[in-house]
């Protein structure tokens, strides 16, 4: 095994390989700032009459794609008041959202190629690999949507409290002082994340299996160590639930009320899931319109 580098000469790395991806995405994103509302955007941002005010931002209106999506809406409402409907600051904030979620992935994939079940690589290796990976991560062309058009935030913002539910969890294996406040930022970033897109329903499932595998070693044990825990993140589930009941008009959205019989829905998603599949091998022939 190579030499272990130093702490202070990793941290010193750790710093110029956040900046490195910080910097990457921004220079790749920074030349759509100025792009107009297109398509949702105008029934969510456009013509949202509930993020004109913070009173009424935690209630979207039925038949959006802000629908049932509170904390979605609520930063909508936060751009709306710093800068009414120029799209500049609604771009600027998705291209914030996934430079924080490039940032907490490199923490996951530096963390866990450290983990005995990833081979314990030294320090200053796993943080170049988890380094790699992000920029890899970041700057794919297949996440062009989920940043460039301002209403998938829904997606963007959703994933980067799911890859912060999964840091906060592997910081509290590690014990220590900080290990409840870790636990607690487990909790907050899974139910915001409830808040922000229904894909978020997965995450206490995905991360009792990464437990399993990296941390604990088998089921019985990841629930022995973090059974309190795992009962907070499936807690997430209700609040969830409720807003999918309250939304109003998200089956819609979906595709459930669009006089298509389910399935024949269910197919057409399957050939979806396997085009994004292929695409995220070889991004080739991405624009759909």
């Amino acid at each position: 095994m190579p030499a272990r580098a130093p702490a202070r000469e990793t941290r010193t790395v750790a710093l110029a390989c956040a900046l490195v991806v910080a910097a990457s995405v921004a220079a790749a994103y920074i030349g759509g700032i100025h792009g107009a509302f297109v398509y949702d955007d105008l029934d969510s941002v456009v013509s949202n009459s509930s993020i004109r005010d913070f009173s009424t931002a935690l209630s979207p209106p039925a038949g959006a794609t802000v629908s049932g999506r509170p904390i979605l809406n609520l930063t909508l409402a936060v751009n709306y008041a710093l800068g009414g409907n120029s799209p500049v600051g609604y771009h600027v904030l998705n291209i914030v959202v996934h430079v924080a979620a490039a940032l907490v992935l490199l923490g996951i994939v530096r963390r866990t190629l450290a983990t005995p079940a990833a081979g314990a690589r030294p320090a200053l290796e796993a943080l170049l690999l988890a380094s790699g990976a992000s920029l890899l991560w970041a700057l794919h062309p297949i996440q062009v949507e989920s940043v460039g058009y301002v209403i998938q935030r829904a997606e963007s913002l959703m994933g980067l409290f799911y890859l912060t539910t999964l840091y906060c969890v592997i910081r509290h294996s590690q014990g220590g002082r900080s290990s409840t406040a870790w636990a607690s930022g487990a909790f907050v970033s899974c139910l915001l994340g409830m808040g922000t897109k229904e894909s978020m329903a997965t995450a206490p499932l995905v991360v009792f299996l990464f437990d399993r595998t990296f941390l604990a070693g088998s089921f019985a044990e990841a629930w022995r160590r973090r059974w309190k825990l795992y009962l907070l993140l499936a807690a997430c589930w209700a609040p969830l639930a409720l807003q999918v009941s309250l939304g109003g008009g998200r089956s819609g959205t979906a595709g459930f009320e669009s006089g298509v019989p389910v399935w024949s829905y269910f197919i057409t998603q399957m050939k979806a899931v396997v085009l994004y599949l292929r695409l995220s091998l070889w991004p080739r022939h991405l624009v759909g319109d």
